[in-house]
């Protein structure tokens, strides 16, 4: 009797052990994780020139149009004059950054020109086809170009007097 006492105290105090000493596995597993990164140098944009239609006359009647190309070349319509004393231009911006990376470059459609009184004129803008890739590779300075263009309505009632504005252009890396 005092030995089934002793087997059956024996087995209660290892039911009373908790159960992962009881059935706890030797056999683990691990594994090396890598990481890594590729650091690359901040995009910039530089505006190299600005649209200017310069002087223009308006129509004496009806209306006309001015329009810069994204080349720079100059075209009137509708009796619209630009003065040839005056000076003309058209947008160009670069890009600067890593090379080979891809970019995105967001360009308005319009842009309003604000005159004497609060008087508007509404421009539509173009711009020419770009690289989407920044020139060189990875480790190396890039960089890429691209210009714009507008036309500019204007009515034999447009206020005279100086109008000007600004828009945004923003490029960024894919």
């Amino acid at each position: 009797m005092k030995r089934h006492s002793v087997v059956l105290a024996g087995m209660a105090s290892l039911l009373l052990l908790p159960s992962e000493a009881v059935f706890a596995q030797v056999n683990t597993s691990s594994q090396t994780t890598a990481g890594a990164a590729t650091l690359i140098q901040p995009i910039s944009l530089t505006v190299t020139n600005s649209l200017s239609f310069g002087t223009v006359v308006r129509p004496s009647s009806g209306s006309g149009t001015v329009v810069i190309g994204n080349t720079g070349a100059v075209s009137t319509t509708g009796g619209a004059v630009v003065l040839s004393s005056s000076t003309t231009s058209y947008p160009s911006y670069a890009v600067g950054g890593e090379g080979g990376q891809a970019i995105t470059v967001t360009f308005p459609s319009t842009m309003t020109l604000t005159g004497p009184g609060g008087a508007t004129l509404a421009v539509a803008l173009t711009h020419t086809v770009f690289a989407a890739t920044l020139s060189g590779v990875l480790g190396s300075a890039g960089a890429a170009a691209f210009t714009a263009g507008g036309s500019l309505p204007v009515t034999s009632t447009t206020a005279t007097g100086a109008y000007t504005g600004t828009y945004n252009v923003t490029v960024a890396y894919n």
